[in-house]
């Protein structure tokens, strides 16, 4: 062996996807249950929003567009597999990039078990469409969604666990199946008048749809909840950096598939909302909804309505895939972050070890296990929570990105002298975007901190409480091992890993 080869660095990752694997990765991890089933359903949490569903959908793209820049930049100059926590870590603390980090690790735990439980959703709207209708009924059951999500969840485990290469080959081939979806909506959804589709909707739901006598304005308060809501759908852009460990040119490849990930988010999510409430007018969702027809209430049940039968069972059985498939980024994410935190010595070895497929398996399997948990959660108590939890968790992790980037620029730390901080803040919009994002992440945060009619310790407040403690005792313990070992986990939470 060369004296070049025996000093090369022995990466633990597959250094094997490239610039559309990125790209797919994001747009798989959004276009999902956000657009199919929370566009629709907000109006069950918010319904003073009213026809400002769609203008909701479409700011928030824009809203994101901050953290876009941000995150473009940071992959440039540290493009590793930990993504916003390696970052705020490197910039700001590393105690408070963990304690940050198990939030938002809980909160796409939350996310995998509101996916799961929408997989079943869709799964049993689906064999309904095609007949199937007593196995339907039987998948639209509590049980049904818990026996259909975790189906999912360990088909997913099983295809993360066999290589990163063949989870970019699915989410490429995945991201076809969402534009041929995508179009089919918008095009019937322009293609109906609004008192056709009521008219359908009336005598298919069996449910009179009327307009209401005395409109009122729709709530800016209720606009600014669903924006937050629709963070959950633009969240899985964090799917693109997290395959920064096993990205080739990550410096160059990240950053362009992030932007044209989230452009490409923008328009479908933007064009399939407008669609959807050109067809369906939100008192007639709201209608359908009040009268426990909410089977109706997701972007293929509205379909279902104004659409052929043949239509709407393919395009029923295509969203159930294409539900089920947004579980894979949010498990990549994940199974990434804990083997951050293992790269970081805070939690044990096992979780940075990998597979002869150079796969993080145990950080693979811990997470689908409490993802398994949430679902019950989604299945026996209610999804809105799963979905709260998910935007909040990011937006916290989106604003400490954002500080970090200021602690840089106005800080004297060491961090602040170190090459990749002074390429980071090379652009003169660096800092402008950073102070744009702690705007909108403060004002965001604010409209979900209490979730309506939701007990406390069901809140996402809570939740984020009680994982900050939790992670709170984990880095007491890991501060221990390092003493133990004549380390400084301080020390060692500053230094950039190799992955």
């Amino acid at each position: 062996m060369s004296e070049t080869a025996r000093h090369a660095p022995q990466y633990r990752l597959a250094r094997s996807v490239g610039v559309l694997a990125i790209v797919a990765s994001a747009v798989a991890g959004e276009y999902g249950a956000g657009i199919n089933f929370v566009s629709v359903q907000s109006l069950s949490v918010y319904p003073a929003v009213q026809d400002l569903v769609p203008l909701a959908m479409l700011v928030t793209g824009f809203l994101v567009l901050p953290k876009v820049f941000l995150y473009q930049r940071y992959s440039q100059v540290m493009p590793r597999s930990g993504s916003a926590y390696v970052w705020i870590g490197r910039s700001l603390d590393g105690s408070a990039a963990f304690v940050l980090g198990l939030i938002w690790w809980l909160g796409l735990c939350g996310s995998i078990g509101f996916l799961s439980f929408a997989f079943g959703t869709f799964l049993g709207q689906a064999c309904n469409a095609a007949g199937l209708a007593a196995f339907g009924a039987a998948l639209l059951t509590p049980t049904g969604h818990v026996v259909a999500g975790l189906a999912a969840i360990w088909a997913i485990f099983w295809l993360h666990s066999t290589g990163v290469h063949r989870y970019g080959a699915f989410v490429v081939t995945l991201f076809v199946v969402i534009l041929l979806t995508a179009a089919v909506i918008v095009a019937y959804g322009f293609a109906t008048p609004p008192e056709v589709f009521v008219h359908a909707a009336s005598l298919k739901a069996a449910t009179p749809l009327v307009a209401p006598a005395q409109p009122t304005p729709p709530s800016l308060a209720a606009f600014g909840a669903v924006c937050t809501l629709f963070i959950f759908a633009y969240g899985g852009l964090s799917a693109a950096p997290a395959l920064g460990g096993e990205t080739r040119e990550a410096e160059t490849n990240m950053p362009r598939g992030l932007v044209i990930g989230w452009a490409v988010a923008v328009v479908l999510f933007s064009a399939v909302a407008y669609a959807l409430f050109h067809a369906a007018p939100w008192w007639a969702v709201v209608g359908l909804l009040h009268a426990h027809k909410a089977s109706f209430a997701t972007a293929p049940g509205l379909m279902g309505l104004i659409a052929p039968p043949a239509v709407s069972t393919a395009l029923n059985f295509a969203v159930a895939v294409i539900v089920a498939k947004t579980i894979a980024p949010a498990m990549l994410i994940n199974s990434r972050l804990l083997f951050a935190f293992a790269q970081d010595r805070i939690l044990p070895d096992r979780f940075a070890a990998t597979s002869a497929a150079k796969v993080p398996v145990a950080a693979l399997l811990l997470t689908a296990c409490v993802g398994s948990v949430f679902l019950v959660q989604s299945a026996y108590i209610g999804w809105a929570l799963g979905v709260v939890v998910r935007a909040l968790s990011i937006l916290l992790v989106w604003l400490v990105v954002a500080l970090g980037v200021l602690a840089l620029a106005f800080g004297r730390g060491a961090a602040s002298r170190e090459p990749w901080a002074r390429q980071l803040l090379a652009s003169p919009l660096t800092v402008p975007m950073a102070l744009v994002s702690v705007v909108i992440t403060l004002y965001l945060m604010s409209t979900v901190i209490v979730v309506p009619h939701t007990k406390i310790w069901f809140q996402p407040i809570f939740q984020s409480v009680v994982a900050a403690l939790v992670a709170g005792l984990i880095l007491a313990a890991a501060h221990a091992r390092a003493r133990a070992r004549g380390e400084t986990l301080r020390t060692v939470m500053r230094e950039v890993p190799l992955e």
